[in-house]
């Protein structure tokens, strides 16, 4: 009986790596461009506005990565129509995992995870907060500001890239490649540790199980969303390293210790990867339950 060959190809592999590399690249060109035209139309709104608020002016610096999500989305739109359909509502044709209620169900996990990090934190005592004055309406441009940024993030991670890789690979080739990445977008953030590293990692994992599990882009904007405001704009904490310059709450004192990080903040904790860690966890049991990604019912 003659034996088949099943040894892969190397011209195979070869072109395999090659996607993998292409998909890469897109990626940092979305963040690169993206970003370079966000700094000038900041720097130059500075220049229109000089007497703008501190606190105004740090928003800018989320809304600036609007032209990452405009970038994202006119690309798709052109020439990856299937990743594009996945970011819209099922009544337009996407995915049926684009609804309200998973965007809410986001935003309570995001901000349900940060809370019990920082709750831990405060009843350890390695911090202490003074309130400041509370207004709606900047709270309120805060949100879709963080939700701009988060979405950019989110687009160019669980939506293009995970969304062009797994047409040719295993899922987790997609998972470990996004996650990375996302990973190393965070490398010059200010205070970053090799623990803070895996868990940004292990954030990006946890919502790319969202993807697969549910596919749902807006309920992974909706956790990241709530995650990094509830840091920064809520308690005034460190997120990724950066301080808001206006919050509610503000950080008076801090220590360091197992439950908080006074460089990185909570995302720089052990407390961070455990929960991160269930919320991944609890990602995968509640999807299988439901006999997903067959058809990402809800």
């Amino acid at each position: 009986m003659e034996e088949k060959d099943l040894s892969v190809p190397a011209k195979s592999v070869k072109q395999k790596r090659h996607f993998i590399l292409a998909v890469i690249a897109i990626a940092l060109l979305f963040m690169f461009v993206g970003s370079t035209i966000g700094e000038l139309t900041v720097l130059l709104l500075r220049k229109l506005f000089p007497n703008m608020s501190g606190g105004s002016a740090f928003l800018l610096e989320y809304l600036a990565f609007i032209w990452i999500d405009v970038l994202v989305l006119t690309y798709c739109a052109l020439f990856e129509k299937d990743i594009f359909r996945s970011f819209l509502h099922p009544r337009q044709g996407g995915s049926p995992g684009n609804t309200g209620k998973n965007f809410a169900f986001g935003l309570l996990i995001g901000f349900g995870m940060n809370a019990l990090c920082i709750l831990l934190a405060w009843l350890h005592g390695d911090i202490h907060f003074y309130a400041g004055r509370f207004q709606l309406l900047y709270m309120l441009c805060a949100l879709v500001c963080v939700c701009i940024q988060s979405g950019a993030e989110e687009l160019v991670t669980r939506g293009y890239m995970m969304g062009a890789l797994q047409k040719r690979y295993p899922v987790w080739v997609a998972i470990a490649t996004n996650a990375l990445l996302f990973g190393a977008m965070h490398l010059s953030n200010p205070g970053i540790t090799v623990l803070s590293f895996l868990n940004i990692v292990a954030i990006a994992v946890a919502l790319s199980l969202v993807m697969y599990y549910f596919g749902s882009i807006w309920m992974c904007i909706a956790v990241h969303t709530a995650w990094n405001y509830t840091q920064n704009l809520l308690f005034g904490l460190p997120n990724s390293g950066k301080v808001s310059e206006s919050s509610f709450l503000h950080l008076e004192a801090a220590k360091d210790s197992l439950f908080y990080d006074v460089a990185f903040g909570i995302e720089g904790t052990l407390t961070a990867v455990i929960v991160i860690t269930i919320f991944g966890a609890a990602v995968v049991y509640l999807g299988r339950k439901k006999g997903l990604p067959a058809e990402n019912r809800n």
